[in-house]
């Protein structure tokens, strides 16, 4: 087919012609009469160069170039279609892919949440999720190379802009040959002195930041043994007896044998808050309708 001249119409009429093998049955089937059928038969054949059909008074065939070239046209015609579905789906916000960042505590239940929402409501839409630190989320944002990310940096860059979808309280998690995991109803104020595992300020500094705003407002001083960056490390030491934490509630889904989780009465001010970000004015269909997915998605967790 390269090097030939052809249109889209008359590759289907000439499909038409080749499966019905009748210029009669054809017309009828694509809606037209016989005369303009024959002419886009003829101006097709001389685009190409070449007979496609032969035709007597009693039948209509295919010429040996007419049989090739009906596979090749009929495939053309199907990918043709199959683009403009895709075209309009894409346009819909039904087609296309999704770049979304997340900070590795997302993981635990928000993205899998979002993931599931999403493979159901859009299953023509391939969303690529990728762990990565808060930082990282927001320059990825200002390169495009990230439709979305959830992260809990309270950036104050003009180009993205952010809302929170996550605000959730911190539960105490005890390990269970602790004292303390026998008390009814332990307390912040029970953190006073105890060993305590913390989040370092590389890469946990915004929810560091917290807890010790938090002690501060109690006056109380935890005696801090260990500090990591994530909260499955946090949970993996409480686990192991090391100390006591301070960990968002949405952490109990990583269940360990010798970690109970209490729930604690804190002020709103001092949760673990989380905030879905994208660049300011710039958001296509499909980034808008995922956007509102994930807001939808994370609503049980943004009281």
């Amino acid at each position: 087919m390269a090097g030939g001249k052809y249109e889209f119409s008359q590759l289907r009429c000439f499909v038409a012609v080749a499966e019905e093998l009748n210029f009669r049955r054809a017309a009828e089937r694509l809606h037209m009469t016989q005369p303009p059928l024959s002419r886009q038969i003829r101006l097709l054949e001389h685009g190409l160069g070449l007979q496609l059909l032969e035709r007597t008074n009693r039948r209509v065939s295919l010429t040996p170039a007419g049989e090739s070239f009906y596979d090749s046209a009929t495939d053309l015609l199907q990918r043709s279609e199959h683009a403009i579905l895709k075209a309009r789906q894409a346009q819909r916000g039904d087609y296309g892919s999704i770049a979304l960042g997340f900070v590795p505590s997302a993981a635990l239940e928000f993205v899998p949440r979002i993931v599931t929402m999403a493979s159901a409501r859009f299953p023509g839409v391939t969303l690529d999720p990728t762990e990565m630190m808060s930082y990282e989320i927001v320059e990825a944002q200002r390169s495009g190379r990230l439709d979305l990310g959830l992260t809990r940096m309270e950036h104050t860059r003009s180009e993205i802009a952010r809302e929170r979808v996550v605000s959730e309280p911190f539960m105490l998690a005890i390990p269970r040959n602790h004292p303390l995991a026998d008390k009814p109803e332990p307390t912040i104020k029970d953190l006073n002195g105890a060993p305590f595992v913390g989040y370092s300020t590389e890469r946990g500094g915004f929810v560091r930041e917290t807890h010790q705003a938090l002690f501060g407002s109690y006056g109380i001083s935890p005696r801090t043994v260990q500090e990591v960056s994530q909260t499955h490390t946090v949970l993996a030491m409480v686990n192991c007896g090391i100390g006591l934490a301070l960990v968002p509630a949405s952490s109990r889904v990583l269940r360990m044998d010798n970690v109970r989780y209490v729930d604690l009465d804190l002020p709103r001010q001092f949760r673990s808050d989380m905030y879905l970000v994208y660049r300011a004015g710039e958001r296509t269909v499909l980034q808008e309708r995922m956007r509102e997915l994930i807001v939808e998605a994370l609503a049980p967790y943004n009281d």
